[in-house]
Formats: structure tokens, sequence, C-alpha cells
């Protein structure tokens, strides 16, 4: 019989790998039929908005459990998110079931776990490339001057460098490049107004309580 015929690696890997593709796949097929939201399926969103742009800032935990929320992230890459992952155990899994009987274990499982984390990498950079696609689009964001959004990854004070920020803009939740002019840093979660822009994609944020 065929599984019998493999070695308990292959089998484990097997395993591993048939189901983070399936589940691969679900997800993709969710997108694509737009179940999930235009962007990520959103498992359980706990942030509500409203089509003028104010946030509620309560609770960002469930915003885009597959894409959005990173567990481990460099310079705003999210290398760790839900898909990642899926992609680091799909790629892995099959090269390390390819490998496994025409090298030894741990080379096998080397080269399969430096498959899986090339693998995640490189979706990370593209679900980046995508989400930067659907946010500058044919958006002008002249007119979501003055609209409230809540930071996502931290900006630096002084207009020292870029982070970034979540709002509802023309019916779409996105995220954006923000800079602030203000003398303290913006940390995640807080809720910014929208005073200017830097250039077309990059918006200019302050603190509420600055403008009160």
């Amino acid at each position: 019989m065929w599984w019998d015929s493999l070695t308990n690696l292959q089998q484990v890997a097997f395993i591993i790998a048939t189901a983070a593709t399936a589940i691969m796949v679900i997800l993709i097929i969710m997108m694509l039929i737009g179940m999930d939201g235009g962007e990520a399926f959103d498992g359980d969103v706990g942030m509500d908005f409203d089509m003028d742009g104010d946030v509620d800032v309560d609770d960002m935990s469930g915003i885009d459990a597959f894409n959005h929320d990173s567990f481990f992230s460099i310079g705003g890459l999210k290398i760790v998110t839900i898909r990642g992952v899926l992609a680091f155990f799909s790629i892995g899994g099959w090269m390390v079931y390819a490998l496994a009987d025409t090298m030894n274990i741990w080379g096998a499982i080397l080269i399969g776990v430096a498959a899986g984390a090339i693998a995640s990498i490189l979706l990370a950079y593209a679900m980046k490339a995508i989400f930067r696609l659907e946010s500058s689009g044919n958006l002008d964001f002249r007119s979501a001057i003055g609209k409230t959004a809540v930071v996502y990854i931290r900006v630096p004070k002084n207009n020292s460098g870029r982070g970034k920020v979540m709002l509802t803009h023309q019916g779409r939740l996105l995220e954006v490049d923000a800079i602030t002019k203000g003398s303290e840093d913006i940390i995640a979660k807080h809720e910014v107004k929208i005073v200017g822009l830097e250039n077309e994609t990059t918006l200019v944020v302050s603190i509420l309580e600055e403008e009160k």
C-alpha cells in the first residue's frame, strides 16, 4: 500500500502539507468570491466603522486576522500571519515529503524549513504589494482630510519616519502610510486626525487631543 511504503517523516510531512494546502485553497477561494471583505478574510472583526470614516478603537484585535494581525513583523512587513504560517507548512511540508526518501532526515527538514521560510517572506511581500496597490489605486486622499483614523504601526515624531494608520475612505477599509509633525510618537491603537497630505499616498496626522 502506498501509505505504508512512506517513511514516518514522509507521513507526517504529507499530513501537515495537505492540511495547510487545503486551508490555503479555501482561503483563496473565499478571497476570490469576496467573502474576505475585499482585502482579507476577517475572522471576527472587532472594530466598528461607518462610511464617514469614524473608527471605534475600543477593540482592534480582530481586524484582518489573516493578514493585518501579525505575530512578528520587520519594518512593517508582516511575516508571521496566519497565511504566512500556512505557506510555511505547505511549502515546507511538501519539500520535506519530496526529499525524505532521497536524503537524511535532518537534511530534508532543514531544506523544508528554509523553503517554508522563503515562501512566507515572499507571501508577505506579495500581500504588502497588493495592499499598497489597493490603498493607492484611484483613491483621492484629499477628501480624507479632517477624518479620523487609528494608528496601526507607530508613527514617529517630528516627521522622522513613517507609520501606518487604518481608516475607512470611499467605502473601503484601508491601511495607509502616515507621518506626524508632532513632538511625540503616536503609538499603535491611538486615534488620530488627518490634517494634511505629505504626498498622494501619505497622510499627515496628529493626536486628536492636540486638535481640541
